[in-house]
């Protein structure tokens, strides 16, 4: 199947107004530039969005382990431009985790061309401090040496894992995920400057949400130490994730965050939870499943703790998050795309299929009209979602553009 699509294609360092993307079989084939005397009313053609750090959405979690929860979570991330995504796990009992881990493998054979293709799984907890568990249940946190085979053994499918580098026995636990392939990410943590720097020497290249339950500048008597925040700010080996919905990371600090950072080092991830998509709707949800979930309040349209002493993820996607960046922290939308895109792309090691409009990958597109509202997703050259001339939502093999 051939297909042309036309617009403001979004390109890494530049956009190319008035350009068309030429697809065949899936697959991007050419990329040419027409001659348009009015690109202002052509919609931007950005690359797929790439969300490294989700934990569901429309009511439902990846920890249900169901095809439900599946269906609905990629129905609402193919609704906001994203075509690829992790599904990342909450801290849980061993037995739990590895449940989500068997249901992911019977998904994932049942790829049909129509839904968000999930890459990998990201294991966010449970090796994490008590500290700053965030939202993360105290009773599921464990150590290293409780063990870690079941991590390794699911090398094929879990993409990353985050810990806490300060935990006892993890500069031993972050190199063997590391050798089989697993992208090592810090946080959640209450790392001292030496508990960073060996947790890097290890293999530790990458850390979550980074401001977020995470080590940062302090005391120990008068001499001030860096936390992992810092570290990540100032070394280039180490890129990071930034949760861009203005509350967990203000325009101010995302500002701050790119300048240090850079596109090309920085991702950005919605951490969204299950009432993400769930527009207006405010109350008491779970973050998790079973015995081990924590209840997690939405107001005004932000996720807290039951004693509002922290954040709980976020109810945004990432789409949302672009706009966060170019309109309220003033970041180029040519750097907001990559830093949805072919950064975490990179990060997780797919971007020789996905992240960029390049000849060769995939025709996984995200088109937005003049105020950056997702208005059509592509997958493999097919419109999987658009929106028609009214803004409802409509499914459709045929795109208007």
């Amino acid at each position: 199947m051939k297909r042309e699509i036309s617009g403001n294609i979004v390109m890494p360092g530049r956009i190319l107004y008035g350009g068309k993307v030429l697809c065949e079989n899936g697959i991007i084939s050419g990329i040419s530039e027409q001659f348009c005397r009015e690109t202002q009313k052509l919609p931007f053609v950005l690359p797929g969005l790439i969300d490294i750090h989700n934990h569901g959405g429309m009511g439902h979690d990846y920890m249900e382990a169901t095809q439900e929860a599946f269906e609905a979570i990629s129905g609402h991330l193919l609704r906001h431009g994203v075509t690829t995504a992790q599904c990342t796990t909450v801290s849980a009992p061993i037995e739990q985790l590895e449940a989500v881990l068997r249901f992911f493998n019977t998904w994932r054979k049942q790829e049909n061309g129509r839904r968000c293709r999930f890459c990998g799984i990201h294991i966010e907890g449970p090796y994490i401090s008590h500290k700053n568990k965030g939202a993360h249940p105290a009773g599921a946190l464990k150590l290293p040496r409780d063990g870690y085979d079941w991590v390794l053994e699911n090398s094929d499918i879990i993409r990353e894992i985050t810990v806490a580098p300060d935990l006892p026995g993890m500069p031993e636990m972050i190199e063997d995920p590391e050798m089989a392939g697993i992208v090592v990410s810090g946080g959640h943590d209450d790392a001292e400057p030496e508990d960073v720097e060996e947790a890097v020497e290890k293999g530790m290249r990458h850390c979550t949400h980074i401001y977020c339950a995470m080590s940062t500048l302090h005391k120990t008597g008068l001499q001030r130490r860096c936390g992992l925040c810092e570290y990540a700010m100032t070394h280039s080996e180490i890129t990071a994730e930034m949760i861009a919905d203005n509350h967990h990371t203000p325009p101010w600090l995302a500002q701050m965050i790119y300048r240090c950072k850079g596109a090309d080092k920085l991702c950005v991830v919605s951490d969204s939870i299950a009432p993400g998509g769930l527009y207006e709707k405010e109350g008491m949800f779970l973050l998790g499943t079973g015995e081990n979930c924590t209840q997690v309040f939405v107001e005004d349209g932000v996720a807290v703790v039951g004693d509002r002493s922290c954040y709980a993820g976020s109810v945004q996607a990432l789409d949302n998050m672009i706009r966060n960046l170019v309109k309220d922290a003033d970041i180029p939308l040519v750097d907001a795309v990559r830093m949805a895109t072919l950064t975490p792309a990179e990060v997780v090691g797919i971007e020789p299929d996905c992240g960029s409009i390049t000849v060769g990958k995939r025709a996984d597109f995200c088109i937005m009209d003049e105020n950056l509202e997702v208005i059509e997703t592509i997958v493999e050259g097919k419109t999987i979602f658009r929106k028609d001339r009214d803004g409802n939502d409509k499914n459709s093999e045929q795109s208007y553009l």
